[in-house]
């Protein structure tokens, strides 16, 4: 990847772009946090998610714009404390669908019991292995159930359509990073997969709306 950086008075910042769309995804999680005012248990856990997400994509900015070489102390601060901000969001989204979807499900237990065991075990993860493959994994074990319960059950109310096609949308990040995506330097993959992040956030956001109707 091409580095990129501007200097504005003798202050660099590195991956400019990608740091500006990681600010952008922090105020949009921290628009509909705001905007989300109901207090049920689902909703309420939806909006830890954009809490979660929302500092994560901030702290992970830091973690673009400070650091040339993406390695030392320092730069490993930010980037750990990301990851583990991210599985909280992954566990926020899933505390969510076992308020709603599997509130019923005689089997909700051992889903909530599921969820905490993998919280813990990739948050030691992080720490040990210091590879954002740990986040990917979580995030896929964590969300394609989450995508799936509410795609089956999108009968039952309205706003599970939104959350599933907003989570299915945030799978094509991978698709970006995998085939290294890129239009110009100033906006290669991790740009583009910001931009698709918003949209993946918009839908969930909208889906979580209609539940609170």
């Amino acid at each position: 990847m091409i580095e990129t950086s501007i200097t504005i008075g003798g202050f660099t910042i590195y991956e400019p772009t990608t740091v500006l769309t990681d600010l952008i995804i922090t105020i949009l999680c921290f628009l509909f946090l705001y905007k989300l005012k109901n207090n049920l248990p689902s909703v309420n856990k939806w909006k830890l998610f954009f809490l979660f997400f929302g500092l994560s994509t901030l702290v992970g900015a830091f973690s673009h714009a400070l650091f040339k070489e993406h390695s030392g102390a320092g730069y490993k601060s930010f980037w750990l404390s990301m990851q583990v901000l991210n599985l909280l969001a992954v566990f926020s989204a899933q505390l969510a669908t076992y308020h709603s979807v599997l509130f019923e499900n005689k089997h909700n237990k051992i889903w909530l019991y599921s969820y905490y065991i993998q919280l813990v075990l990739f948050t030691v993860a992080v720490f040990i292995f210091h590879n954002f493959l740990v986040v990917v994994l979580d995030n896929a074990i964590g969300l394609i159930p989450v995508l799936i319960l509410h795609l089956k059950n999108r009968k039952l109310a309205e706003g599970y359509k939104g959350i599933a096609n907003g989570i299915l949308i945030s799978f094509l990040t991978g698709i970006v990073h995998g085939t290294k995506l890129t239009f110009h330097a100033y906006f290669n993959f991790n740009d583009i997969a910001h931009v698709l992040i918003m949209i993946s956030l918009y839908y969930i956001y909208s889906g979580v709306k209609k539940l609170t109707l």
